[in-house]
Parts: structure tokens; C-alpha cells; sequence
């Protein structure tokens, strides 16, 4: 996500907290073919002043109940230091392309890997210059259903990143949430996130996602 900024935030210390709320909106047009939204508001420490803002559409196709196939762009606005009086926020444009493998492991319970690569574009700053980098993610799921509508997630994400030409560690993400099947459409979900930084730094992040399917074929569409 943010790997380099600690190359020019030395001065500024990372906050140990945070909160992402996110809007997952995806749309479906077949059985095959669906439009992925993402976006979401990340605070600076544990208050509303903004660290980042993101917008991430794309393409996904399901080549079956078990494997789909996904690509699109992304929109990343970063503050520029850890410094909530600092206003200028960098821009990262990313494309990305991502593959899912779901394995029904029971009636209840569902393991999904997910490989992500993105390919991710930085503008000049006044504090950095411009460059480019390639990220690695690897994601693995557990879905724990316990009743009709409460389930329990819990997921691992490791991510290598190669730039100014070297491969190196970015982050790891350790994730435990709750979510809430409202209705055949509409999910929340509420989590905990401990997120791992190079040179060990590390921070406790709440998550809180929620989920919006719309569904434009067939006899019954939802939306």
C-alpha cells in the first residue's frame, strides 16, 4: 500500500492505530461477468483525519464455482507525512490483476487463496520524486459460518514488492472479523487487523466493510 513512505517520513513516527472503512459494491451482469468496486477511507491514528483515500474498480469473470479471474485499475491518495497539519496528499494509479481459488471445505466452513499482482504508478511530490514499483499478494481466507446470519473470517496477506531494484518485503496482514449476513445482498463486517511494516513496525487497525451486491440478469434481480 504505502511501503516507501517511511523512506521520506523518517522524521514522523507511524501511528500505532487506525480505522478503514470500506464500501464493497460488486455488480453483476451474468452468471459469468461482474463490475468489482472497492473504495475506502483510512484515518490517521485513531481519529477522522484522513491518512488515505482509495477507489479500485474492475472486471471479474468466474470461470466456475471455484476459480475466477479479476483486473482492473486503482486510485490511491496518500498523505504525505504522518503529520495531520501536512495537506498534501500523493497519488499512486495502480493497474492490478488477481486470481481466486474457493474450496468448500464443509457445509459451514470455506477457504478462498487469492494472488494479486498490481502494478503501481507514483506522482512527484514535494517531499519525493516519482517512481514505479510491482507488488506481490498473496491472501489466504478461512469463512467460518455460525448461524444464518453471523460468520467468522479470519485471513493472512504477505506482500512483496520489487522497486528501485530490489525485492523486498512490504507488508503483512493478519485479519479476524465478524460479519453479518443482513439479506441475500447486503453484509457487514467488523474486524481487527494487525498489520506488520518493514524494519518491524506495526500497527492495530479496526476494519469495518460494508457490502452492497447488485444483480442485473436473470428473473430475479436484486438490487
Amino acid at each position: 500500500m504505502i511501503q516507501f513512505l517511511p523512506l521520506v517520513m523518517h522524521a514522523q513516527t507511524r501511528p500505532e492505530e487506525g480505522l478503514w472503512v470500506t464500501l464493497n459494491m460488486p455488480v453483476s451482469f451474468s452468471s459469468k461477468w461482474e463490475m468489482h468496486n472497492d473504495a475506502s477511507y483510512r484515518t490517521l491514528g485513531a481519529q477522522t483525519d484522513p491518512l488515505q483515500y482509495l477507489y479500485r474498480p474492475g472486471i471479474r469473470y468466474h470461470i466456475n464455482e471455484k476459480y475466477s479471474v479479476a483486473g482492473g485499475v486503482a486510485f490511491f491518495f496518500t498523505r504525505t507525512s504522518f503529520n495531520k497539519d501536512n495537506e498534501e496528499f500523493g497519488r499512486e494509479f495502480r493497474t492490478w490483476q488477481e486470481f481466486n481459488a474457493n474450496k468448500k471445505v464443509d457445509e459451514s466452513k470455506r477457504l478462498q487463496i487469492r494472488f494479486r499482482s498490481e502494478q503501481r504508478f507514483f506522482e512527484d511530490t514535494k517531499r519525493r520524486d516519482g517512481f514505479t514499483a510491482h507488488r506481490f499478494r498473496l491472501r489466504i481466507n478461512f469463512h467460518q459460518e455460525l448461524s444464518k446470519h453471523w460468520s467468522l473470517i479470519l485471513a493472512e496477506e504477505y506482500m512483496q514488492q520489487y522497486a528501485q531494484d530490489d525485492f523486498v518485503f512490504d507488508q503483512n496482514r493478519l485479519i479476524a472479523a465478524m460479519a453479518y449476513q443482513l439479506n441475500e445482498t447486503i453484509h457487514l463486517q467488523f474486524g481487527y487487523m494487525w498489520l506488520l511494516w518493514p524494519q518491524e513496525s506495526s500497527q492495530h487497525l479496526a476494519n469495518i466493510t460494508f457490502m452492497k451486491r447488485i444483480q442485473l440478469y436473470g428473473k430475479n434481480k436484486r438490487a
